[in-house]
């Protein structure tokens, strides 16, 4: 880097020094000045020399380690020639990945910035801004494996996101400014993992990349499907060896229009079902979910609080129980009973996100809208568990193409090592 490189960031160092000791400025001058230092370091941090084998992985919004970009990162780990590093926010997630003998750095220590400053390619599976330190990252080629299929439009594509309002912004003077934060999300050059044609037509949009850097290449996430693992042995023999019907659904506006569970399911009537059918009933609630699952009940078990990887929870899932999540897309690989409880369906499609899809024509099973139906529903799939299976195939193929409905961690491992590095 040369000295005019060096006198920015002293710049930037002075800016934050005279904000620290004058006095308080209003939020939003505040939010404009913070910005403003971020994009300045990020578009900065594409001088600093790169090394051409530094691939660095983070996931899960820099606070996990599991998902496509985990499996990524112990593959990649095997080539001796290649140097693998973990960047997270969150010293637990550190401490796992050193204890397994790899490299793992938090993503503001002295390490964890250099290895992000000097990274060729950086692997994630939500935003830069969330799997690192956005303003370290701003000369790397990125390679977003993205954490799922869903229906909700994010990004460019949603109307209520920063990044959209720019983009529609009619004041051209605000948005040539605010531009600058936007690209801030992106890298020098940004890629995005998609699963099908159909996918890939709607995520230039919503991710802000050229059609051509939209790559096809599937879920690696979903390689679990199709073998056994030591980590299968990670979830409980009462799930992997039992009858499953698990309820994995999404959130409202992370929990602004949230219904209390116990006003949604009748706990006791739950219960007795499974018990006269020999099934347990597993929740996985999001983390904004309102109320509490019972304890009392034998054949009810909440394990929201527990680590378990969602998909090895899918794989022994006999019937799955959602509403508006993508974890339905991928369960459709297994080709088993999916239900779909859309009780507030009207608040969520005005209030709480817009969809890609209708979601009528990509949902493939009955709609349950009271508890009661749900229960209907429930029977009916354990008799019947192969009565949407057309249905289901079709909206298979709409959001995973044949090629990527079986094992894709070695071609996304070729094209990365082959195309990117």
């Amino acid at each position: 880097m040369d000295e005019t490189v060096f006198q920015v960031i002293q710049l930037i160092l002075l800016v934050l020094i005279f904000l620290s000791v004058s006095k308080p400025l209003t939020k939003k001058t505040r939010l404009i000045l913070k910005r403003s230092v971020v994009v300045t370091i990020h578009f900065l941090s594409k001088l600093f020399p790169k090394s051409k084998n530094l691939i660095v992985f983070g996931g899960e919004s820099g606070n996990g380690f599991r998902g496509n970009t985990k499996y990524l990162f112990l593959e990649m780990n095997k080539n001796d020639s290649l140097q693998c590093v973990w960047i997270s926010k969150n010293q637990r997630v550190v401490n796992e990945i050193n204890s397994l003998g790899y490299q793992a750095y938090k993503h503001h220590s002295i390490k964890g910035i250099i290895n992000q400053l000097r990274a060729k390619v950086i692997v994630h599976s939500h935003s830069i801004n969330d799997d690192f330190s956005k303003t370290f990252v701003g000369g790397a080629i990125s390679y977003n494996t993205w954490h799922g299929v869903g229906l909700k439009k994010v990004w460019g594509a949603n109307k209520h996101t920063f990044s959209y309002k720019v983009i529609h912004d009619q004041n051209r003077i605000r948005k040539f400014f605010a531009m600058f934060v936007v690209k801030a999300n992106l890298t020098k050059k940004s890629y995005v993992v998609s699963t099908s044609e159909s996918v890939s037509s709607y995520y230039p949009e919503t991710f802000l990349v050229p059609r051509e850097n939209v790559l096809e290449l599937g879920q690696v996430r979903n390689d679990v499907f199709f073998m056994e693992t030591e980590e299968d042995k990670l979830i409980p023999e009462w799930i992997r060896e039992g009858k499953i019907i698990l309820y994995m659904p999404t959130h409202r506006s992370v929990g602004k229009f949230e219904k209390d569970i116990s006003l949604v399911f009748n706990f006791e009537k739950l219960n007795a079902f499974c018990e006269d059918n020999g099934y347990t009933f597993v929740f996985k609630r999001h983390m904004y979910s309102q109320g509490n699952v019972p304890t009392s009940y034998s054949n009810i078990k909440d394990i929201s609080e527990q680590s378990y990887d969602p998909q090895l929870l899918l794989k022994y899932t006999d019937i799955l129980i959602t509403d508006y999540s993508s974890c339905y897309t991928d369960y459709l690989l297994l080709d088993r009973p999916v239900l779909f409880f859309c009780y507030d369906i009207d608040l969520y499609l005005t209030k709480a996100n817009q969809m890609y899809f209708n979601y009528f024509d990509v949902t493939p099973g009955p709609k349950a809208y009271q508890f009661n139906e749900l229960i209907n529903y429930m029977k009916e799939s354990i008799e019947e568990p192969m009565k949407y299976q057309k249905d289901r195939s079709r909206v298979l193929d709409i959001f995973y193409s044949p090629e990527n409905q079986q094992p894709v961690l070695q071609k996304q491992v070729e094209y990365i090592e082959k195309y990117l590095l």
